[in-house]
């Protein structure tokens, strides 16, 4: 029999797939060990749950192994970029009072696998860890907490650099903004920005005074509070930063988030772009994301557009909306670059994007934050109705928005929906309200924004994979009223960025999966809070929809195969888009009498 083993990385965490290459059983199986081998030094990974209620996880990281994995999928978020690691899948058999590690039947070690963002020489994705609602937030808070409401206490833990759990939410997100503005210093720095109240962030743009060049917006405004920034414009303007206000009206908002660094004649280098508004929130409790694009020529386009909002002020001439409207495309490490900018014309972006959409082949993943309401008229229509009515053509979908939209998408646990299945396509965020079993409970946001990432993904092990990413929120009012901007690269050599942004997607979606599924069978005695003790734990897994999730991350790659060739002939150069490309190795156990037919 063989076990295919599948790695993926993002920087932030790495993947692991596996599945019996004939979809069978393994008899006797009672679940999964992970054995890591990190840098040379070698553990199992983590699991949560054992075979008994309130029984105590081993303190020995060399038995962890005993609390076994009844899934096919798992992550390690205990990596960190840079480190060097390998795994092997091995099945633990026996009884739950007499478990054994099956090493006759264990995979060999997958090939060993640089952890880092760097996805292409050229093109860097960096994520943070800004779910809240997630049981390691829980035990953090529990000891910093003191007493104090866990609302009030990580709104407070967020606002202070240095701050373990702070640092810890942020992830490498933040470390990489902030060695990027630390890069520039010698240069300068146009940023556009919605939202700027972090604190370090803050202070990298005023240190460098009148070499950062910032157009600032009024954020979320309000009549009460027409401007959001009022304290990070007043820091600015005393520091000596260049600094221009764009103070939109009621209708629109001024929402990109993107930095173009430069050398020290303003001759631009690179781009930041992605979801993260300058924020303690969008670096710590929100879902966000970062691409790094290393290339003159996109990163002048995006200073081109630095210049047009300076020259708009507060309004929206048309001149501006006109050159938004024309397409422009680059080719960096063999991937098609299109950056578009709103507002547009005509809905220019949304109709690029909607023709990739419709030919999808494989799978599409996507998180969103509130790309609009459910509409009939197809050219009002936000690309979530694009992606969710791929669903008729048997394509794996899955993905998160961060709130209820009618028609659409609706929240698990919603009085309206008691008794209906988990749905497979779109997650809203939930949380474990009370404790549940080995879970405690939970936080779910430090405001009303969970995911704020707005990203789409194509077919990333197929022929031809597309991400799509920015500050557009990938509806109509982002694209004709706002300012924003969609970052769309596709092609085969676009498969490392597509697979990380997956990745980070997969696992924000089976998150808040579980999430949703505590929340709707809470009251349920014989809802699933333990492993079982036997193997028909596995026919879940290996059939209908459980099987076809599987096999889209093992089996499913369709052009992954021929970068694998090249990941392996390139095993130690992590600046190349070979070193990022998923690869899969099919390993061989000795044994077929175990197996059940």
């Amino acid at each position: 029999m063989n076990i295919e083993v599948q790695v993926y990385d993002n920087g932030d965490h790495t993947a692991i797939v596996w599945l019996p290459k004939d979809g069978a059983p393994i008899d006797g199986c009672l679940g999964f060990a992970i054995k890591r081998d990190n840098n040379g030094a070698e553990d199992y990974l983590h699991s949560f749950v054992g075979f008994t209620e309130g029984a105590t996880f081993p303190k020995d990281p060399q038995s962890w192994w005993q609390w076994p994995l009844q899934r096919y999928m798992w992550w390690d978020y205990h990596v960190k970029c840079g480190d060097t690691v390998k795994y092997q899948v091995i099945p633990v058999t026996g009884t739950p009072d007499n478990l054994q590690l099956n090493v006759n039947l264990a995979s060999d070690w997958t090939p060993e696998m640089k952890v880092s963002g760097q996805c292409t020489q050229s093109m860097e994705a960096y994520f943070n860890k800004g779910i809240v609602a997630a049981q390691w937030v829980s035990r953090e808070l529990d000891q910093e907490a003191q007493g104090k409401n866990r609302k009030t206490a990580i709104n407070d833990i967020i606002k202070h650099p240095g701050d373990p759990l702070r640092d810890a939410l942020a992830g490498l997100l933040k470390v990489e903004i902030l060695k990027l503005l630390d890069d520039a210093k010698d240069g300068q720095v146009y940023a556009a920005l919605y939202e700027l109240n972090d604190p370090e962030l803050e202070a990298r743009l005023t240190a460098m005074k009148g070499n950062a060049h910032v157009v600032l917006a009024n954020g979320a405004f309000s009549s009460k509070k027409p401007d959001e920034n009022a304290d990070a414009r007043a820091a600015l303007k005393k520091a000596g930063v260049d600094l221009h206000d764009r103070m939109v009206g009621s209708g629109h908002f001024a929402h990109n988030k993107f930095a173009v660094i430069c050398d020290a004649n303003g001759k631009a280098q690179k781009v930041l772009t992605g979801s993260t508004n300058w924020s303690v929130t969008g670096l710590c409790t929100q879902a966000n994301n970062g691409l790094i694009i290393n290339d003159a020529s996109v990163a002048d386009c995006f200073l081109q557009q630095w210049n047009r909002l300076k020259e708009a002020g507060n309004g929206f001439p048309a001149d501006l909306k006109s050159a938004n409207s024309e397409i422009k495309q680059f080719t960096v490490d063999g991937v098609k670059v299109t950056p578009w900018f709103a507002p547009t014309t005509n809905g220019q972006d949304l109709d690029y994007a909607r023709k990739l959409i419709a030919n999808a082949k494989t799978g599409i993943l996507f998180l969103f934050f509130n790309p609009g309401t459910y509409t009939e008229d197809p050219t009002k229509e936000t690309l979530l109705q694009d992606v969710l009515a791929r669903q008729k053509d048997n394509l794996y979908i899955r993905g998160v928005v961060n709130q209820q939209i009618k028609n659409l998408v609706t929240l698990v646990g919603d009085p309206t929906q008691t008794g209906k299945p988990v749905p497979h396509a779109a997650m809203v965020p939930a949380n474990i309200k009370k404790a549940f079993h080995n879970w405690e409970d939970e936080l779910l946001g430090a405001s009303m924004v969970m995911v704020h990432s707005k990203c789409i993904v194509l077919d990333p092990f197929g022929d031809y994979p597309v991400l799509m990413t920015g500050s557009h929120n990938l509806g109509f009012k982002a694209s004709h009223a706002n300012d924003d901007n969609l970052v769309i690269l596709e092609g085969p050599e676009a498969a490392p960025l597509a697979v990380a942004y997956a990745v980070n997607i997969i696992a924000i979606y089976q998150n808040y999966r579980w999430n949703s599924y505590v929340t709707q069978h809470s009251q349920d005695p014989n809802a699933w809070h333990g492993l079982q003790g036997d193997d028909k734990w596995q026919a879940g897994h290996l059939t209908g929809s459980g099987l076809d999730e599987i096999k889209f991350w093992t089996t499913g790659p369709a052009g992954a195969a021929a970068h694998s060739a090249a990941a392996s002939a390139s095993e130690g150069t992590p600046h190349t888009a070979a070193h990022k490309t998923p690869r899969k190795q099919t390993v061989k156990t000795t044994s077929t009498r175990q197996r059940k037919s």
